[in-house]
């Protein structure tokens, strides 16, 4: 049975409660709470297809064996989305990855993916990893029974945030904010591809990505270390032997010696 979005976050509420809370960091900053602008929406050509695979009978397992379409998508562009139960994955531009969306189905649809720049904020004890959140439309027919349905998102393969206890939340008006959990969906962590994915009774809503706070501000903290670390050494070496820098530090603390030896 489907919870309504009131007992979903009540349900959320109490169980943060019972968290050990997580230790405050400056680095992770409150997205401020706007009114929700809705994003406009061009009638451009649907995106690009970048890969098309049909592995033959036999050739490996998993999604190799299908047919499948991967498109690499534009806000704000109507995309059509193929039939024929061809699993269609269509990326989107984020800054620390991308944004996915998986459709399957006998009959298409058509897709159109927009940002809202001003999200609400993220849910007790998360962070937000994108700075915006995403509002997805489907168009030429409903959404209830689909072969497949999913929100995914996958971090940049160079990035080392710890993601595997994200969450991704959907826009609930009853509790004017987002809720994440059972109700909204079946999430997985997929570790070799790190992605997150949700899969869903319905593509329409708005969806934000969301790590622990603890997680969030770990990574931030060793990007911090590193940089201070960067400094250090550049320092040192601007100051290093041979340098004007280490001479005048040399004749200063001269200076200072003869001055207690006279006293």
């Amino acid at each position: 049975m489907k919870l309504s979005c009131t007992l979903i976050s009540t349900f959320l509420a109490l169980s943060v409660t019972a968290l050990p809370a997580p230790a405050p960091n400056a680095a992770t900053t409150a997205v401020a709470t706007g009114d929700r602008a809705s994003a406009s929406s061009t009638t451009s050509a649907a995106a690009v297809a970048t890969t098309t695979a049909a592995a033959g009978a036999g050739e490996g397992e998993g999604e190799g064996e299908e047919n499948e379409v991967e498109l690499e998508g534009q806000f704000g562009q109507r995309i059509n989305l193929g039939g024929g139960n061809v699993k269609t994955d269509v990326l989107f531009p984020a800054s620390l990855g991308s944004f996915e969306v998986e459709f399957q189905n006998q009959q298409g649809r058509v897709l159109t993916v927009t940002e809202n720049k001003t999200p609400a904020p993220p849910p007790t004890g998360f962070t937000a990893l994108e700075p915006v959140s995403y509002v997805v439309q489907v168009r030429g027919g409903g959404t209830r029974g689909l072969t497949l349905q999913k929100i995914d998102y996958i971090l940049s393969a160079n990035n080392t945030l710890d993601i595997s206890a994200g969450q991704i939340g959907r826009f609930c008006r009853e509790a004017n904010g987002f809720v994440i959990g059972a109700g909204v969906g079946e999430l997985e962590f997929e570790v070799e591809e790190n992605e997150l994915t949700l899969t869903v009774d319905s593509l329409v809503g708005e969806w934000g990505i969301f790590v622990p706070t603890a997680a969030a501000g770990a990574g931030a903290g060793a990007g911090a270390e590193a940089e201070a670390g960067a400094g250090a050494g550049a320092a040192a070496g601007a100051c290093g032997a041979g340098t004007a820098c280490r001479a005048l530090l040399d004749a200063i603390l001269r200076l200072g010696g003869g001055a207690a030896a006279r006293k």
